[in-house]
């Protein structure tokens, strides 16, 4: 910022590079947490150590982006070892809807911390499937919804979070009558889906558990900060959540978890002024 001109109220703008970005949107997500008495010391802990930084990093942000949702959070009993645990308990203030969330974030050669030299972007691997059925086979005792860090480069990033258009015949409109009036509905013309990648997972997983989707959301983010050069502008961020065409047992409002794909695409979007501190 030393570096910027200055503005005429004396003040320095900026447009921020990754490094800046990274760290301001990490300092609001522990701002989130701590603000709602839960940034616990364990938490710190992990977030402390290179070697955990990463998933704890993640769970910082899923746990931060339920507290937007309007979630209160309820943690695992970790003393039980009679099962495996989810991150924590999500329930919507509003609604009384429980979620067990979980948060997975996929390590790569070289980045951030790893051991090893980080590959090019056109061999950087798309495989996501072991981590969304890591996270199932945790069996959890409320409808799962799962953030799942897939830690790209923004090139190979576009190619996991595109989308295709469907060249198919367009059917014929639908026509409904009344006594008084006719309505004609048009369907959408090549209606845009998930890229060839995301679809075959996404089929992959359903196959594998009996044709059910066995998820209440899937949340999948890229937060590329750390891809970028120091001379260069934050990287383009990527969200995509996946519903089931059926709800799960256990999910009684889907406006409740629906609001947790709004709250993930606030991740970064930093408030200009604060509530004042509680007594």
């Amino acid at each position: 910022m030393n570096a910027q001109p200055a503005q005429p109220d004396g003040t320095y703008t900026a447009m921020p590079n990754g490094l800046l970005a990274a760290y301001l949107a990490f300092a609001y997500d522990l701002y989130t947490v701590g603000d709602n008495s839960r940034l616990d010391d364990l938490l710190l802990r992990r977030l402390k150590n290179i070697d955990q930084f990463q998933g704890a990093r993640h769970e910082l942000f899923a746990e931060a982006t339920c507290l937007r949702a309007g979630y209160t959070i309820e943690r695992e009993n970790e003393q039980d070892r009679t099962r495996r645990h989810a991150e924590f308990t999500a329930i919507h203030r509003a609604t009384g809807q429980r979620i067990s969330v979980e948060a997975k974030s996929r390590h790569r050669p070289g980045i951030l911390g790893q051991p090893g030299t980080p590959p090019p972007p056109e061999k950087v691997s798309l495989r996501f499937g072991e981590l969304v059925n890591d996270a199932l086979r945790k069996n959890p005792p409320h409808p799962l919804a799962v953030f799942i860090d897939t830690n790209l480069p923004t090139r190979a990033a576009e190619r996991l979070y595109g989308f295709q258009r469907l060249n198919r015949p367009v059917p014929p409109p639908m026509v409904s009558q009344n006594e008084t009036s006719v309505t004609v509905t048009f369907p959408p013309l090549n209606p845009l889906v998930p890229s060839r990648i995301m679809a075959t997972l996404l089929d992959r997983v359903c196959r594998e558990h009996g044709g059910v989707d066995p998820y209440a959301l899937l949340v999948f983010t890229n937060h590329p900060h750390h891809y970028a050069a120091p001379d260069e502008i934050d990287p383009r961020k990527h969200l995509l959540s996946v519903t089931p065409q059926q709800a799960p047992p256990g999910v009684t409002h889907a406006e409740a978890v629906l609001a947790l794909h709004s709250a993930a695409n606030l991740y970064g979007n930093i408030p200009n002024q604060f509530p004042a501190a509680r007594g």
